[in-house]
């Protein structure tokens, strides 16, 4: 008989959600108006951050981002193949390049070592996932881009809410990229928001977004006036912003729970010691938001398939992007790659899951691994 269903993602949505936005709908504003500016706001203190700017979704803002890089036809961006399809295909719509490197196989995130002997004067940015709601070692990856002047773009998708050296996410690289996509730590049905740390790039950056007009500084009809350069319609409106609003006002015990249930697997799975699963490395000088609690197995799909049988829902959450035929021309040997993406496998770890959900999980994972090893 299957126990409870644990799923991997789940839709958190406060109950004060419903009468907020009746409340937008029939004010008579509904696109971009005072419920984005007040998200704004509320994202850009708890990121600590002024210079935060609202979009309809983080794959716009990474397009927005390599855009700021000046990538043109030909120009490298250096990425990692182990992510959502969504960190990507920005870098192909500007004709830009993907650079594959190799990933760490103790953490599935980009490799320094191999993303340093790719630059070259091809190269316009580097695009950084923190995967999974785990950190890169930010400040080697700060210094290096620095020491290229290439851009550091980070895809922040997965760590709304972690820190790097008790520093929020979204202060340490030149651009960074949340989403706030329907399963995110924070949803506003679909939506994201960029953060910048140069006064001139976030200016820049708030034209963009929508069709090269700063609505925040608009005087009378904006098409009067001209228009410099090619933008995006990016922004956000009061719909999604509302949902927003009511998430972030109850976000730090969620961002706790995230972070609570993370380190309850740590600890059970070291405890247990189970031959076959390993864990990954983990940076102790960040704060892991751990959107997904990542392991690697041996038998990574048959333990997956177990799982499934036993009502916890599993998965390799990110399948390699270099095997698809639009990045045909970017493919390279990648035995990092090769390795974590043949073991990896994500485990639920957000709000729903509770300390009895962990320990039946390690259980389930134990009992696996000791039948078939």
């Amino acid at each position: 008989m299957v126990n409870k269903q644990i799923k991997l993602f789940n839709v958190f949505m406060p109950e004060t959600t419903i009468a907020a936005l009746n409340q937008t709908l029939y004010s008579g504003f509904v696109a971009e108006g005072p419920k984005v500016r007040e998200f704004t706001q509320m994202v850009s203190d708890y990121l600590q951050n002024p210079r935060t700017m609202m979009v309809n979704n983080c794959t716009m803002a990474l397009q927005i981002a390599c855009h700021l890089s000046d990538v043109h036809p030909g120009d490298e961006v250096i990425t990692t193949p182990l992510t959502s399809i969504c960190t990507n295909v920005p870098i192909r719509h500007l004709k830009g390049k993907p650079v594959w490197a190799d990933v760490d196989p103790t953490t599935g995130m980009s490799d320094i070592n191999d993303v340093e002997k790719l630059i070259n004067k091809r190269t316009k940015a580097i695009m950084l996932l923190h995967k999974d709601g785990d950190i890169v070692d930010l400040d080697k990856y700060v210094d290096l881009a620095k020491s290229y002047g290439v851009r550091l773009i980070e895809d922040c998708a997965h760590t709304y809410g972690a820190k790097y050296n008790d520093k929020m996410i979204g202060n340490h690289g030149d651009i960074c990229c949340f989403s706030f996509q329907a399963i995110k730590h924070l949803t506003t049905g679909d939506g994201g928001c960029m953060t910048f740390q140069d006064e001139e790039l976030y200016e820049r950056g708030k034209k963009l977004k929508w069709l090269g007009v700063d609505r925040d500084k608009r005087d009378g009809n904006p098409w009067l006036s001209d228009i410099t350069e090619l933008g995006y319609k990016a922004n956000m409106n009061d719909i999604a912003a509302t949902i927003g609003v009511e998430a972030q006002k109850v976000i730090e015990p969620i961002i706790e729970k995230y972070h609570h249930n993370g380190e309850l697997f740590t600890k059970t799975l070291k405890d247990l010691n189970i031959p076959g699963v390993t864990l990954i490395r983990r940076d102790p000088k960040a704060y892991s938001v751990y959107w997904t609690y990542v392991i690697m197995s041996e038998k990574r799909d048959g333990l997956c398939a177990y799982l499934e049988e036993n009502g916890v829902f599993a998965e390799q959450n990110h399948p390699r992007n270099d095997v698809w035929t639009i990045f045909k021309d970017s493919r390279r040997e990648l035995p990092g790659v090769d390795f974590f993406a043949a073991r990896e496998l994500s485990l639920p770890c957000g709000w729903w899951v509770d300390d009895e959900d962990i320990y039946r999980i390690c259980d389930l994972i134990k009992n696996y691994q000791k039948k078939y090893n």
